[in-house]
């Protein structure tokens, strides 16, 4: 299997991911959002780009919606929710469409589009995503980053399930696919304390975000797989 890494949303082309088997991982927190949003029962995840843009999707859909996500860490203004996995428990969530737009997540999703296989990944479901696809010949790791800039949490998640994929699949690596890989195995068994250094955990943990941060680093927490079906994130 060729592994690439892709290390923030702006970073993505067309041409790096069309036609291969992308993962988008936005540890904290917009994967982590939709791997339990699903696993409690939502319908499906819509991503959009724009607040404005999700407004309409509520407007124009007969589904039970519950509108979610950030600007900056902090709750957009009309919306149900902010980026909380916690907010989106099993009573919130189940049996309706989340509309979601966050600062760095949704870009990544939407600018993989062009991917023959596009699925969500996190720390909470990365054993079960790895177990889909061990059989793929080409893999793009879509690191979301923060406004641009690497994060230290998406490429220990990386990391882990590039970690996790050499135990079963001979590999072959990208540099930035080995330094993911080399961080994520020096670190394996203190990672929330590592991930703790970065600026973005940071900025959580001074917004008073700190069971968040706790939640989003549970590694196989949930054994769910969220794929794009062209319309949606579902479970498979």
């Amino acid at each position: 299997m060729n592994v690439e890494v892709i290390a923030t949303a702006q970073q993505v082309t067309e041409a790096q991911v069309k036609g291969k088997t992308v993962i988008v991982i936005d540890v904290l927190r917009a994967t982590s959002v939709m791997v339990t949003a699903l696993n409690n029962g939502a319908k499906g995840v819509v991503p959009v780009l724009e607040a404005k843009e999700a407004f309409i999707v509520k407007d124009s859909t007969s589904e039970a919606v519950v509108l979610g996500g950030e600007r900056h860490a902090e709750p957009i203004d009309g919306f149900d929710h902010g980026n909380s996995p916690l907010a989106y428990s099993k009573q919130v969530i189940e049996d309706k469409l989340l509309v979601m737009t966050t600062t760095n997540g949704t870009l990544a999703i939407h600018n993989s589009l062009s991917a023959s296989e596009l699925l969500i990944a996190s720390f909470l479901n990365d054993k079960a995503v790895v177990d889909r696809i061990k059989e793929r010949s080409d893999l793009v790791l879509v690191c979301s980053g923060n406004n641009g800039l690497y994060t230290l949490e998406d490429a220990l998640c990386a990391g882990r399930i590039i970690y996790l994929l050499q135990k079963s699949v001979k590999l072959r690596l990208s540099d930035l696919a080995l330094s993911v890989y080399a961080l994520y195995k020096a670190h394996k068994d203190n990672i929330p304390e590592i991930a703790a250094q970065g600026y973005h955990y940071k900025v959580l943990m001074q917004k008073g975000y700190q069971h968040d941060l706790t939640h989003c680093f549970k590694s196989g927490l949930y054994s769910n797989v969220p794929i794009w079906n062209g319309q949606c994130i579902v479970n498979l």
